[in-house]
Formats: C-alpha cells, structure tokens, sequence
C-alpha cells in the first residue's frame, strides 16, 4: 500500500470515528451562571448547530445551580415544577439523543428569570 492510501484510510478512519461520537457542547462557553444579559444562552445556542449524538456540559457548582429540562411553558414561565429531569450535581453531562427542541432552566431562586435558561435545536445525524 502506499502512503497517498493509508493516509487516504486513515482519513476515513477519523470521519467515521468523530461523526459517531458526537461533539461536546460546553453551554455558554463558560460555567452555567447567571449571565450578563437576558439574551446570553439564546445567542449562544442560535450560533451551534446541535446534533443527535452530541452532549450538552452544564459546568456548575452543586447547591449553588441546578439544571432542569422542562416544557415550553415552564420554560417561558420560568417554572420547575413538573421537570422531565433535574439535574442538581453539578458538572451535568446531558446526551441529545433524538431530534427536536430541548429547553433548560435553572430554577434557584430568580436565575431563570436572571436568564438562566437554555433552549437548543437538535437536527437528526
């Protein structure tokens, strides 16, 4: 074999590998706090594209944060009150696992409010 094709096969090797394992998303490009404006984390997911396979890291201190993935209505509410999941143990690692819309709250105190709160797209791999 020469080199042009190992380097070809390795090539492929990759692609295959990365496509499959998704990308790491770290929310914010930060830690998961109350951030400097209301329209912080909307900007942030509108500039990814998310995929089924790829993670979402919340980086935040337990007891201090939480996260929570509710409904639309929770959401524009800024309610927990009846989460799909809580997450409270902080960092949080959430897989994206099928495709459509996720919402994210944190529901400290008035956090939410703050804008601490996440909604991403996630499209079919």
């Amino acid at each position: 074999m020469g080199r042009r094709t190992i380097l070809i096969a390795l090539v492929v090797v990759l692609l295959v590998l990365w496509s499959s394992e998704g990308l790491q998303h770290r929310v914010g490009d930060s830690i998961w706090s109350i951030p400097p404006t209301n329209n912080f984390y909307k900007n942030w997911s509108s500039s990814y594209i998310f995929h089924t396979g790829d993670t979402l890291y919340f980086d935040f201190d337990s007891g201090l944060y939480n996260v929570l993935q509710v409904s639309r209505g929770e959401f524009d509410m800024c309610t927990g009150y009846e989460p799909y999941k809580t997450f409270i143990d902080g960092p949080a690692t959430i897989p994206l696992l099928m495709k459509g819309v996720f919402y994210y709250v944190c529901n400290v105190s008035n956090y939410c409010a703050l804008g601490l709160k996440l909604w991403v797209i996630v499209e079919q791999t």
